[in-house]
């Protein structure tokens, strides 16, 4: 998807609702192209009003009578979302709805692709969804390009500051909150190294912005996630004065008309935010890394005690380099990013569960579910203990051949022969060599394009609200990505130390569990994008929807919707969601697990497939955004 091919992609839009090709060579037929479509869509629209209601009916007759709940495996919530959108051309899903409907008019009005979209996109949630991401953070983000077949990833992780040291946080918590947990953001910079290597050249960098400076300057209905966490920073807080502690907090996020913070829907402004965008929009990145916002940008750092300086922000750049691929005996291809991300940990999960050939008769029966979960959670058991050996490749080079084990076939089913279907095993049968600890509050986002192309991305400012810095003069949200290092020389409970591997050092990126994916079948054509939220659940998450869309039958809105399991090793024990069968769980038990319940909404997963003619979307109601879409 690069800024020639684009112009290619325009010239082979072929996809048409009744079969016929439009091949278009310049802008008037594009536009005629389109015009002929609309009109189509609105004869068609009175045919789906009519089809509509006799299928509510249909619906309504099949409630009546005991139509069965989402999921096929004894692990459905407590309702049915009917959350699901289904699309002819593009999909966006996303956190924040509001996000997702910008998402889709970038592609739909100004003809853009899927990284124009998520570029916008990302640019308002991190205005809506400021507790889990924005700029003062990093992402990392796939990239699939239907034309050529070939894959890519944007690496935007936070660096470690110049004058970061391996011992900076023994002994204390200041890795957390305060200044000093703050690295150096890379969002911006990785924003504009996939607009410049992989954006439309019809778009421009300030078009992409346009969308989030509206919303700062004339505000924006605050969404029910933003208000959670509102109530739950307060509620932490509360015993400290927040108008003093966190002046900025209070400033932006206290409403004086109604003498209580912000509340879902109620209509929130974001003026020193709205500038700094504003600025960017005119002045491109470099205004944050060396220009007319670095001197704003280094007063909050030092006023918040940072050590982060000039040079840190003049060296950070982002990194480009193919993704990782792998295929499964569907013929499926997953393509996700390499180390520090958590790719090929998703990866060596799927490749250990690919061997046992899942259909939906495995989880047709009670013992047949224990026993696929039995297995999932092994897998996940599996991953975890290695997932603490990975690191930033450019400063641990023994990571190269990690990853290669990781993604071999071999290395999967030598794995697998280690699974016992009748029982599980102490943590040291797995082999963990270290330990990390992973709090993060992230936001991800799934695009499929007009074109075909896809784009899965994720973004943090790492756990929620970051480092609690809020920027007076930028209104940005600053990170707290220092705590993804290993911060402690000292073991856990369990005698593991923590990873060497993951140890701070200069300019290094810390070790994530970020696993943006895209699924693509043997045509080249996308079939999946899918990652998540929610800290060390993020790659279990990931790769359970993933199992589930793949191997169960299931839609994606079944298959987010469906209640987790989760297992990361240590502590020794697998998490539940509320609500989830009861029978699996004690089934699970039986063969010597030890369970834990917790509330929904740990993990946030966004996903599109394609079926058919048809891109379905679901955004995790844990979170409550929607899809959109044409």
């Amino acid at each position: 998807m690069s800024r020639t091919s684009y112009q290619d992609q325009r010239r082979h839009l072929l996809e048409e609702e009744d079969g016929a090709d439009f091949v278009c060579y310049d802008d008037d037929d594009l536009q005629a192209a389109s015009r002929l479509k609309r009109k189509r869509h609105r004869v068609r629209a009175c045919l789906w009003i009519s089809c509509g209601v006799f299928i509510i009916a249909l619906i309504g007759v099949g409630l009546f009578f005991g139509t069965s709940g989402i999921g096929t495996s004894g692990s459905k919530p407590a309702h049915k979302s009917g959350r699901l959108g289904k699309y002819r051309h593009a999909a966006v899903a996303s956190d924040v709805t509001q996000c997702s409907q910008i998402g889709r008019d970038i592609m739909e009005k100004l003809d853009g692709n899927a990284v124009d979209a998520a570029i916008a996109s990302l640019l308002c949630m991190g205005l809506a969804d400021p507790q889990s991401m924005g700029i003062g953070g990093g992402f990392f983000m796939t990239i699939y390009n239907k034309t050529t077949g070939e894959s890519s990833s944007i690496d935007a992780r936070e660096t470690a500051p110049i004058n970061a040291t391996e011992d900076m946080y023994y002994n204390n918590e200041s890795s957390v909150n305060g200044g000093l947990a703050i690295a150096v953001p890379g969002e911006i910079r990785g924003y504009e190294m996939a607009w410049k290597l992989h954006g439309s050249s019809h778009i421009s960098w300030s078009d992409l912005f346009q969308p989030a400076i509206t919303m700062a300057e004339d505000g924006f209905k605050v969404p029910k996630s933003l208000d959670n966490a509102l109530v739950d920073f307060l509620n932490s807080h509360k015993d400290a004065d927040i108008k003093t502690t966190y002046p900025q907090f209070w400033k932006t996020y206290y409403n004086s008309k109604t003498g209580d913070y912000y509340k879902e829907g109620e209509v929130l402004k974001l003026p020193e935010l709205a500038q700094t965008l504003t600025t960017l929009a005119q002045e491109g990145a470099d205004a944050f890394y060396r220009g007319s916002l670095t001197s704003r940008i280094l007063e909050e750092f030092k006023s918040s005690g940072a050590i982060i300086g000039e040079e840190d922000l003049k060296q950070y750049t982002a990194l480009t380099e193919k993704s990782l691929k792998v295929t499964l005996t569907n013929g499926y291809t997953i393509h996700a990013p390499k180390s520090p991300s958590s790719g090929a940990i998703l990866m060596f999960i799927l490749n250990i569960l690919d061997g046992y050939n899942i259909t939906e008769d495995d989880i047709k029966t009670k013992e047949g579910q224990i026993l696929t979960y039995h297995r999932i959670l092994e897998a996940f058991k599996f991953a975890y203990a290695k997932r603490t050996d990975l690191a930033d490749a450019h400063f641990w080079p023994n990571v190269t051949k990690l990853i290669a084990n990781l993604t071999s076939r071999a290395y999967a089913d030598s794995i697998r022969a280690m699974i016992w279907d009748n029982q599980t095993h102490p943590y040291e049968y797995y082999g963990p060599t270290y330990y990390q600890d992973n709090r993060t509050s992230t936001a991800h986002l799934s695009i499929v394009d007009q074109f075909g192309n896809a784009v899965s991305i994720t973004s943090t400012v790492n756990t929620r609200f970051g480092s609690k810095v809020f920027g007076a003069k930028t209104g940005i949200v600053w990170n707290n990505e220092m705590d993804d290092f290993a911060t402690s020389d000292k073991p856990n409970d369990f005698d593991l130390y923590p990873s060497p591997a993951n140890k701070i050092k200069p300019g290094k990126r810390p070790l994530s569990s970020m696993c943006p994916a895209v699924f693509v079948d043997e045509d080249g054509k996308v079939r999946l994008v899918v990652g998540a939220a929610g800290g060390s659940k993020i790659t279990t998450a990931t790769a359970y929807v993933a199992a589930r869309t793949l191997w169960f039958g299931e839609n994606i809105e079944q298959a987010i919707d469906a209640l987790r399991l989760h297992h990361q090793l240590l502590p020794p024990e697998f998490t539940y969601e509320t609500g989830f069968d009861m029978d699996i769980v004690e089934g699970l038990k039986a063969k010597g697990h030890t369970a834990k319940e917790v509330e929904t909404g740990k993990s946030i997963v966004q996903g599109v497939t394609r079926e058919g003619d048809f891109l379905y979307a679901n955004s995790d109601y844990r979170k409550g955004g929607l899809t959109a879409g044409f």
